[in-house]
């Protein structure tokens, strides 16, 4: 199994924030790229952690969970293709 299937498997819904783990790969775009799409024109705050798994480097996203969708296909549309989004815990009880 690739090592970005390995971590996504792993990952569990925070309670208050959405989360999209983006495989960095200079080929489709660099982390500074990701981040000031994420930021908007607003230049928000976007918390993120780095992961490394052998030769392969990931950023995990946390913001609100209204926009997880739309960052998702922000990103899709700047060229990024190795990327996955979930929603928050708060909001899967929410939709209940």
């Amino acid at each position: 199994m690739h090592p970005f299937e390995e971590i996504w498997r792993s990952l569990k819904a925070h309670p208050s924030e959405a989360q999209i783990l983006l495989k960095l790969d200079d080929e489709e775009g660099t982390f500074e790229e990701a981040l000031e799409i994420l930021q908007g024109k607003e230049g928000r705050q976007i918390k993120h952690e780095f992961i490394s798994e052998g030769n392969f480097s990931f950023v995990l996203f946390y913001l609100p969970s209204d926009d997880m969708r739309g960052a998702v296909l922000r990103l899709t549309q700047a060229g990024f293709t190795r990327l996955k989004g979930m929603d928050s815990i708060e909001l899967s009880i929410k939709s209940q």
